[in-house]
């Protein structure tokens, strides 16, 4: 933070030099940066949301685990129906059941993706809670960082999403009852 205040300065002074050669005012306007160290509250405070921040992301992460793993529970349950169904081997049975499956495993899948962003927001909105407890001197960067976070944790839901659906296409299209004819 403190290199990129200075590198801010360092340009706007460049630029303002730049522009400022034909004035006679330019040697008077011309003032040297100041670097303000961060004094121990600030450092405190930054120290005290930090925490926070791997607090609160440790426990996203245990919680798309936990929505994660009731979601594989649950489609292991009705593959396990359908097993049962295809095993009988009567083709109409067969084809409601796929069907049944299909659509039960991507209301699931949807399902799945909202209660993920319902904690997202969550963690969201506590994180933004934190963050306006800061000193000024840190808000920016770290309302940066969440949103760097957000975005990262939001492409992974989009991935997913878009994974099942593909693997709920691969299943619908998949002949699972075929008939062999002998000669």
């Amino acid at each position: 933070m403190k290199n990129s205040l200075i590198c801010v300065v360092l340009i706007i002074g460049f630029y303002a030099f730049g522009f400022a050669q034909g004035s006679s005012i330019a040697d008077i306007m011309n003032v040297a940066p100041v670097t303000v160290k961060a004094d121990e509250t600030t450092m405190e405070a930054n120290e005290e949301y930090q925490k926070e921040f791997d607090d609160q992301s440790k426990k996203v992460d245990e919680l798309f685990a936990k929505h994660s793993e009731k979601f594989t529970k649950e489609v292991t349950e009705l593959i396990q129906v359908f097993n049962k169904v295809l095993g009988k081997a009567i083709e109409q049975d067969v084809k409601n059941e796929k069907q049944k499956v299909a659509t039960r495993v991507n209301a699931l899948s949807m399902s799945l993706i909202r209660s993920k962003k319902d904690v997202l927001t969550q963690y969201n909105n506590n994180m933004l809670n934190e963050i306006r407890a800061l000193p000024k001197s840190l808000k920016d960067d770290k309302e940066k960082e969440l949103k760097s976070k957000i975005d990262e944790y939001r492409a992974s839901i989009d991935e997913e999403f878009a994974a099942n659906q593909q693997v709920i296409k691969s299943f619908k299209s998949t002949e699972h009852l075929t008939t062999e004819v002998s000669n």
